[in-house]
């Protein structure tokens, strides 16, 4: 996977900062953020926040609904069936928690098949979510995300440690069964 871009972190250094209410290197913050950023991002399925363009090509049943994945689309660019552009607007309407609808004359329904359709969408919330941000921060208090090649840090004459595995992965890695159910309500579902 690609280094996430600083401006398209869920949090910044500054915020893991700010939500786990603990100072630590920039280096470290930003390391953090990275790692939550993927986490989250894997795990809801989508960008979640900072909203960005992106373009999606996603497969269809064939139906007046297409569900594409994302719970907050803000605008939608341009819409290609089979590699032909749908220029009129009236052709198709979408909602903003992912759905695209499939209607105008002759009340058509989209094409059947593996990549179908693909959209050209702006979505993403302006800011991370409050519960993804606590979950977060929940999982940076117990060293959850902490980074693998850390396994210690001294400031100011203190020294922490950070509990690993023989493998050197953190023990606990990952989101809680409470910080997963904060994540919950921004995931997309598996039968969408």
């Amino acid at each position: 996977m690609p280094d996430t871009e600083p401006e398209d972190l869920l949090l910044t250094a500054a915020e893991i900062q700010d939500v786990t209410n603990r100072d630590m290197p920039t280096e470290l913050a930003q390391a953090i953020a990275r790692m939550a950023t993927d986490a989250v991002r894997d795990y809801c399925g989508w960008r979640v926040a900072k909203t960005a363009t992106e373009t999606v090509t996603v497969a269809s049943r064939g139906g007046h609904s297409l569900f594409v994945p994302s719970l907050n689309i803000v605008s939608i660019g341009s819409v290609t069936e089979n590699g032909v552009t749908i220029d009129e607007p009236a052709d198709y309407d979408w909602d903003e928690s992912g759905i695209l609808y499939r209607g105008g004359r002759g009340h058509r329904r989209w094409h059947t098949g593996r990549r179908a359709v693909t959209v050209t969408l702006t979505h993403g919330y302006e800011k991370c979510p409050g519960g993804i941000a606590q979950a977060i921060a929940s999982a940076v208090a117990r060293g959850a995300l902490v980074p693998s090649g850390l396994i210690s840090e001294t400031a100011v004459g203190q020294t922490r440690q950070y509990g690993r595995t023989g493998s050197g992965a953190p023990i606990d890695a990952g989101f809680t069964p409470e910080e997963l159910t904060r994540l919950d309500s921004h995931r997309l579902r598996n039968n969408r």
